[in-house]
């Protein structure tokens, strides 16, 4: 067994870069210890052992040679049940049409001498749970460049594929229009609100970027805001709050509210945009139709109050000039008193219609206006 961690070690990574201290040492320089290597084996399969992830190391015909422990506690199968054979594959395989799938992406690796990275399959546990696997293998070859096996290393992603599955869905049933577009703006996310509110299905969008002329089909409109964003991408900017109308396949026209944001990775370079869109067709119409509102309600305080302020002023010359009697007196203040009264009416409907609209007024005003 130790045999195979020493070829393990000398053909892998680890072992070339022993070689190169080795190359610094006084004793066979330039050459690899196999007595030093079978030192460093005992060390080297400790770490393989009981490194915490998944490790197998299979013969050329795919025997399996060595199954570490954290194998074992993610498979479910210890090493003295998995050794010696391949039958442990259809185990965790246990569909026939899957594990087809799965077989033919390793056997063309194979063929092609080729590295599988971050390879994602599903298996079944001998506990019978489904555990998602993020595979890295690579073929150990000879000095003679001969197959001496395979490693194979096997990362326990479940709960980060949870986690993604559980964001997705949060994401794909937000209630605002998620999109996300790779480096070269085509759509690669297009979430169950962009379907309701553009009319196009995630299928029709996906892998293009055709849907924006369907969107804005002017040209001269599609121009001004393509414009536009690209001057806030070219300052390195986020887009905040940008509004355009757009068509919707039914033809209506919707105004939307965008954030935009550029996603980078950890060498600055882009991977994709997303944009956060909001309809606000409705809270707009509301809006205009509340301004046109309060214009007209201004208009219908402005002239009682007009007709209070004339009467009053021909109040005070006719008492100046000592022709108002105690009765006019009372007379034109319980009729100005009536004005007034229509005057706070017509301030309480505004009230009501204002506060049906705008949750969010100012408590001064509401009080202003309750009073």
């Amino acid at each position: 067994m130790s045999q195979v961690y020493i070829q393990v070690l000398h053909f892998s990574h680890e072992a070339n870069l022993m070689q190169k201290e080795n190359q610094h040492s006084n004793e066979n320089p330039g050459e690899f210890s196999i007595e030093k290597a079978s030192l460093t084996a005992e060390f080297f399969e400790t770490l393989l052992m009981n490194a915490n992830v998944w490790i197998a190391f299979l013969d050329p015909k795919g025997s399996i040679v060595v199954w570490n422990t954290a194998a074992e506690e993610i498979s479910g199968y210890t090493a003295g049940e998995v050794r010696g054979s391949n039958d442990i594959w259809k185990k965790l395989y246990p569909d026939p049409e899957y594990r087809k799938v799965v077989t033919e992406k390793i056997n063309d690796a194979i063929l092609n001498r080729q590295k599988l990275e971050h390879f994602e399959t599903t298996i079944l546990s001998k506990e019978r749970v489904k555990k998602q696997i993020s595979w890295n293998t690579r073929e150990i070859l000879d000095q003679n460049n001969e197959t001496l096996g395979y490693i194979a290393m096997g990362r326990d992603i479940s709960e980060i594929v949870s986690l993604g599955t559980k964001f997705r869905t949060l994401l794909m049933n937000a209630n605002v229009w998620v999109a996300f577009l790779d480096s070269q703006t085509h759509i690669e996310v297009w979430n169950n609100a962009a379907e309701e509110i553009s009319g196009y299905t995630a299928d029709e969008v996906t892998g293009s970027n055709d849907v924006w002329k369907k969107l804005y089909p002017d040209p001269e409109y599609r121009k001004s805001v393509t414009d536009k964003i690209l001057d806030i991408i070219a300052n390195k900017k986020d887009i905040e709050n940008f509004e355009s109308k757009i068509i919707s396949k039914d033809r209506s026209q919707k105004i939307i509210s965008w954030n935009t944001r550029e996603l980078k990775n950890g060498d600055g370079n882009t991977l994709g945009y997303i944009m956060i869109g909001r309809d606000i067709t409705t809270e707009k119409k509301l809006h205009a139709e509340m301004i046109e509102y309060i214009g007209e309600s201004a208009m219908r305080l402005k002239n009682p109050v007009e007709v209070i302020k004339y009467n009053m002023d021909e109040m005070i010359k006719r008492l100046e000039k000592g022709e108002c009697t105690t009765e006019d007196l009372i007379l034109q203040i319980k009729i100005q008193t009536k004005n007034a009264e229509q005057i706070v009416e017509n301030l309480h409907e505004l009230n009501r219609a204002v506060s049906l609209v705008f949750e969010d007024m100012p408590p001064e005003l509401k009080r202003f206006l309750s009073e």
